[in-house]
This record gives structure tokens, sequence and C-alpha cells, in this order.
């Protein structure tokens, strides 16, 4: 402040600014904010606070028309300046404080909840799906089928999964694309690095991918450098090694690296390596990275189907797919009786690569994204594990995708023995749920604050009542062999724009168009 009395800071994860004693160094309280604020200053009378809040003031973003430039795309996070008196951060300090605690739910005691049995836990994590993606089609919960992509003909195992289990219509992602993404569900935020590079990223301007481990072509961990992006509460694998909870990693932060760390990769540099030093020993190198050519699953291979420019296997055991890579490793844990508390398990085919000639369609890569979900609960609810695991799905990001509620709002599952058949959960729960449900199942603390104060997905009875198995559906085989046609919508755009080993080397914009320009016939922004 003016008189020199005061030191102001903009808190940018706890939505605002805190008010320091310069002459003792005691924060004296908090003055709530927008979202996310980067800047603050005090006008020249002392008498006005200016903060600049990066992500706006709207909690939620009503996403069903698109509303982005041209009407192409989702709403857009504005920035917005909020003007607060000074008496916020003097004289009204107390009550400001108040406020700011309970908007971060610092204010009262965390929710908990009781582990019924459960001793393993299986995260899969997928790519970049609304709810009403997927799940619009569907007559129970909050849907919107006009805005349904991939409906059940499309993905029969998440339908039938939500129906058996538990449909969780009001959960959302934490991030806004697959940068921020990949650091909120696994390790429960985004710090300063990732929130303000992500936006360069996605900018088109050339900037690495750099939140996954890899920056600049490089892993700065291997080289005895700070990872940048790494959050200051580590992730969900160091949390399981500090407290001694086995892990196992299939394609988590895994991808190719160019040895100095500048540069492309070539050819004879390592490729499907960890990108952490604690994910090393820990980690399936046979599980293949993020690459569009591999199946997640067995689906055209039980077809019979011959798709081309298809990765046909992977790997020293030359697995045909993530799927069967994963499968080779659990059978001997079965066989071991040694399977590990906490596996994590990447299947990203549902990101499509749009509608690029020669490749298979967006409907068949998420048709054989699901059958991967639905060949994964098959083979753990069949085996001795059954009885005592829980299998957590959700998506990384929504893509800034079209939902009807908001484009956050995204498809999660909660597949376990425990869980009540048919329930229908519509309370609120985010990507911060999900972890702090599996750091509950598994005895761990939280990782920071932002998955300490969430609420974990509470869908477990006392007793496994639902503990039938559950049987693999396979999409039709029309579906799981479609091919983009030679004048598919934007077929030139996909194929300029999408590299099929990065995460977004297709904009966000430009792959929401084409995917309901080619699947519902009308680009965004048309109504039906």
């Amino acid at each position: 402040t003016k008189d020199g009395k005061l030191l102001l800071i903009a808190m940018a994860d706890l939505n605002a600014v805190a008010v320091l004693d310069l002459k003792n160094g005691h924060v004296r309280g908090f003055v709530p904010t927008g979202w996310y604020p980067t800047d603050v200053k005090v006008t020249a009378d002392n008498k006005s606070i200016f903060v600049a809040n990066a992500r706006g003031v709207l909690a939620r973003v009503p996403n069903k028309d698109a509303k982005g430039p041209d009407r192409r795309g989702a709403n857009l996070l504005e920035g917005t300046i909020s003007m607060i008196p000074m008496s916020a951060a003097t004289t009204e300090l107390e009550a400001s404080t108040k406020r700011a605690l309970a908007a971060n739910r610092l204010d009262k005691p965390a929710k908990t909840l009781k582990n019924p049995g459960i001793k393993h836990v299986i995260y899969i994590i997928k790519e970049n799906r609304t709810y009403d993606n997927v799940y619009g089609d569907m007559p129970t919960g909050n849907s919107d089928a006009s805005l349904c992509l991939f409906p059940r003909e499309v993905t029969p195992n998440q339908h039938a999964l939500a129906e058996r289990f538990v449909q969780l219509d009001n959960f959302y992602v934490c991030a806004e694309v697959s940068g921020d993404g990949w650091n909120w569900s696994t390790a429960g935020m985004a710090n300063e690095y990732v929130s303000r590079n992500v936006m360069h990223t996605y900018s088109g301007r050339g900037r690495d991918y750099d939140f996954e481990g890899l920056i600049n072509g490089g892993r700065p961990e291997f080289m005895d450098k700070q990872d940048p992006a790494k959050p200051p509460g580590g992730y969900i694998w160091d949390l399981c090694a500090k407290n001694h909870v086995s892990y196992r990693n299939y394609g988590f932060f895994t991808g190719d690296t160019d040895e100095f760390g500048v540069g492309e990769r070539e050819e004879d540099e390592p490729d499907n390596v960890p990108m952490k030093k604690a994910l090393v020993p820990h980690t399936d190198v046979n599980f293949r990275q993020f690459d569009l050519s591999y199946p997640d699953s067995d689906l055209t291979a039980k077809y019979g189907l011959v798709i081309p420019n298809e990765l046909k296997s992977f790997g020293k055991k030359h697995s045909a797919s993530r799927f069967s890579e994963w499968k080779k490793e659990f059978d001997e844990f079965i066989k071991s009786g040694n399977m590990p508390k906490f596996m994590m398990v990447r299947l990203p085919r549902n990101h499509t690569v749009g509608t690029a000639r020669g490749r298979l369609s967006p409907r068949a890569m998420a048709a054989d994204n699901d059958y991967a979900v639905g060949q994964v609960v098959e083979a753990v609810s069949h085996c001795r594990y059954w009885k005592d695991t829980a299998i957590c799905v959700l998506e990384d990001d929504a893509q800034s995708g079209i939902d009807h509620v908001d484009s956050h709002r995204s498809g999660a599952l909660v597949i376990s023995p425990f869980v009540k058949r048919g329930s229908l959960d519509s309370r609120f729960y985010n990507t911060d749920g999900m972890l702090r449900t599996i750091e509950l199942l598994l005895g761990m603390g939280p990782m920071n604050t932002y998955d300490a104060v969430a609420d974990p997905l509470d869908v477990f009875e006392k007793e496994a009542s639902n503990i039938d198995p559950f049987d693999a559906i396979m999409p039709a085989k029309e579906i799981a062999g479609e091919m983009n046609g030679a004048n598919a919508y934007r077929a030139a755009d996909s194929e300029k724009m999408m590299n099929l080993y990065e995460e977004e080397s297709l904009p966000d914009i430009e792959l929401n168009d084409i995917l309901y320009g080619s699947i519902l016939g009308r680009p965004l922004g048309k109504s039906k």
C-alpha cells in the first residue's frame, strides 16, 4: 500500500489477495477476488485495489451453443479487472477473510468416506470428451441427445457401466485442455508454470508441449534440473511412494525424448520412456505411449479387420493393443498373487484424429477406446481381485467441448462391487474429488489444498452386493472398421493439423468443429 504498512499479494491458487503486515511479516488475512488473480495494484490515493483476474469471475461456462470465434468453438475464458475498496483489506479484513476461506472450503472440515474393503485401485484416464459427447443419449440424468457424438451404439460399454454401477451426471474436469489436464488429473493442480504457459502452447505459435515431464525435448529430472511444471505437492505416484503403496504405470508421462533436450528426436534415440525418475522402475515400457495409430483394444483384431496405417504391434511382447499389453502383465500379477495396489492406465484413442483420410473415423476410434474400457473391467471382474478393487475412469479434460450445462462437464465412472447397482448421483464432483477418492481408498493423505478440500465420490456401500462379473460389449463391426472417406468433412484440415503423437496438435476449436460437422452433419454454431 502507499503508506508502506501493508503488502498485497495476488494468490492465484486461493482466488484471493493476501494482506501481509510489513512490520512483523505476518499475514493479516485475505480479500476474495475473481478466478486466478495474477496481479494487484493500489491506487495513488490508497483508497482502491485493482486486481487482474486471469480467468474472469464466472464459475461456470454455460455451453449449449458454441460462442467462440465465428461461433465455431466453446466459450472463451475472459480475464477481468476487479476494483475493490481498500477497506476490504483494512477495517473489513476479518469479514473479507471469512468470505475468502469459505469460498475455498477452508472454513470447515473436509469430507471423507469410509473404505468398505477396497485394497486396489485402477485409474484409467481417457482423452477429451464432455458428458453430452458420450452420455447425452441416456434417458436418465441431465442429458442432451442433440449434442451426443458417441451414443450407445458407439460406446456400449461406457453406457452399460454407467447403468450398472453409478451414473455421474454432475462431474467436471478441472482443466481446460490436455496441457493442464494431465497435471490436474495426476497432481490435483496445475502450477504457475503450467497455468501461464498452456495458453501460449495452445495459441498455435509453435511452443512445445511441456506439461508431462518433457521440457524442450528433454527430461529435466534426468539432467539434474528442476521440472518447472512439477507442482509442489508432487504427483499421485510420488504420494504412493511416500506412503509405501505399490504402483504400476501404463502410459502416464511416457514419450519420446531428445538426449540433449533440444531439437527433434532422431530415429535411434529412445521413445516410449518415462519422463519422471519415480516412474522408471514402475513403468511398463511395452505399453505404447500416446500414439493414435495404435489400438487401445482388441476390437478390430477380433473382427479380423486389417486397418491401413495402423501400428500392428508394439514392444518386446509384440502386443497388438494397449489392452493386450496391460492384460499380459495383469495375468502375471494374478498368477503371482502380487497385484500392485495402484495401477495407472492411459487409453487415449477417443481423442480421435478427426477426419484424416486413410484413418479410422472418430466413431471407430471412440468405439475402440470404449471396448478397451470394457475389456479392462471384464478382466478384473473375472479374477479374484475383483472383490476388493475399484476402477476409476475419467477424461483428462473436456477439450473445451460442447455440453448443455458447462464446457467442463465430463463423463466419469466408478466401478466396484461396492457401488450400488443402477444408481444416479447428481452431486457435484470433479477431478480432484476423484483423486481424493483414490487417496482415501489407498489410505493416503492429500497432495495439496485442492484435493484436500474436494468432496470424494461417496458412491460406495458397506457390502459388495454388485459383484457379478462384467462382459465387455463389442461395438458393431461396421463401426469398428469405419474409415474416413476421401470427401470427409474438413479431411484436408485434419491431415494438415494432426500429429498422431501429440495430445493437442489439432486445436480444440478446429477438432470440435470437425467432429460435429462429420458426425452430426452440422458445423459448430449451427442448430440441428
